[in-house]
């Protein structure tokens, strides 16, 4: 009898739990509070990127997620939901970058106050657990919360905790990270028999790039349909040559033409930039994508653009080793950095 009450009150203990646990509007309402007790005024807030661990990508939870979130700040008092066309390049950029080194600098800023609210959510148990920030204009964390929600839940509205090339989308993000957290203490590595009169000295780059992906509506953007239509707003803080490789959900890597590709530091990019060109999504195929961002201060740094090819493992790595840093050449030095966007096409 007695193990049975213990069984009883943890069930009852854990029922609690759950009951007591933190909604989606009760963090919200949190949030509400914070900006109350900060200023006490309104705060226009972008509803940005809802994404599966640190994969950047999503499943059809992502987007009901969202639209979660709008529905509870509609009954707060403070929070004002915005299309994220209203905010500047530098709240874009904000969710743009989240989890990329580097900073915001040379984003430019419009002076308005206005937040983005973006989410990242993992599984833990029986529970989503969602993790929730909330970043001023200029890139600062102003509050963070957490709320669960029953994967019953999910399970009931039918939807995907991630894109069906989940194992892609983390393996180009490994790859990703790796090529961020080169040593700086060691030369550049290379397959390739080294050019002793070309040494290199593997370093941090300078070239910091800011990025936002944007949908015909100008809003920051990180779920697309077939037939969609983007363009991205970038920004170097160097004066630097660019070049855009897109990896498909099937792991087919296609260089997107560019008809200037000189970008001068701290300016804004539009692109496309060819009259009459757009860039759009490719119907029946689905899953996390992304776009490789690569500036270098020279031509001569980019990555070769003659073949495209299918995504391998390292292949990030590979395309920037020995062009993450500062060559001693004749012909001058040079720096090179990669940015990623990620992005989930669902159906």
């Amino acid at each position: 009898m007695k193990a049975k009450r213990v069984i009883l009150m943890a069930a009852v203990l854990s029922l609690a739990s759950l009951c007591m646990a933190q909604s989606i509007a009760d963090a919200v309402r949190a949030f509400d509070t914070a900006v109350f007790n900060s200023s006490g005024s309104r705060a226009d807030t972008a509803i940005g990127f809802v994404t599966y661990e640190d994969t950047g990508a999503c499943g059809s939870v992502g987007p009901w997620i969202q639209a979660e979130l709008k529905r509870a700040a509609a009954s707060t008092r403070r929070i004002s939901v915005v299309d994220s066309s209203s905010v500047g390049l530098t709240a874009k950029t904000v969710v743009a970058t989240r989890g990329v080194s580097g900073n915001l600098s040379s984003a430019k800023k419009n002076g308005a106050r206005s937040f983005v609210l973006s989410g990242t959510y993992y599984e833990n148990g029986e529970n989503l657990e969602l993790f929730l920030s909330l970043h001023t204009d200029d890139g600062r964390l102003f509050a963070s919360e957490t709320a669960l929600i029953p994967l019953s839940e999910i399970k009931r509205r039918r939807l995907s905790l991630y894109p069906e090339n989940n194992v892609l989308a983390k393996q180009v993000q490994e790859d990703f990270a790796a090529s961020q957290e080169q040593d700086s203490s060691s030369p550049a590595s290379s397959n390739k028999t080294p050019d002793i009169s070309a040494p290199s000295i593997q370093k941090k780059s300078n070239c910091v790039i800011t990025a936002a992906m944007l949908d015909a509506q100008d809003n920051l953007v990180n779920i697309l349909h077939p037939n969609d239509t983007v363009r991205f707003l970038i920004c170097t803080s160097l004066d630097s040559y660019i070049a855009l490789l897109s990896i498909d959900a099937n792991g087919d890597k296609n260089w997107l033409p560019l008809n200037n590709n000189f970008l001068q530091a701290d300016e804004v990019y539009t692109f496309p930039d060819i009259p009459n060109q757009v860039y759009k999504v490719v119907d029946g195929v689905y899953g996390a994508e992304q776009i490789l961002v690569y500036a270098s201060t020279s031509p001569a740094g980019l990555p070769e653009q003659n073949s495209g090819g299918t995504y391998r493992r390292g292949d990030i790595q590979q395309t920037t080793r020995g062009i993450m840093a500062v060559k001693e050449q004749s012909e001058g030095s040079y720096e090179t950095s990669v940015f990623k966007i990620t992005y989930t096409v669902l159906e």
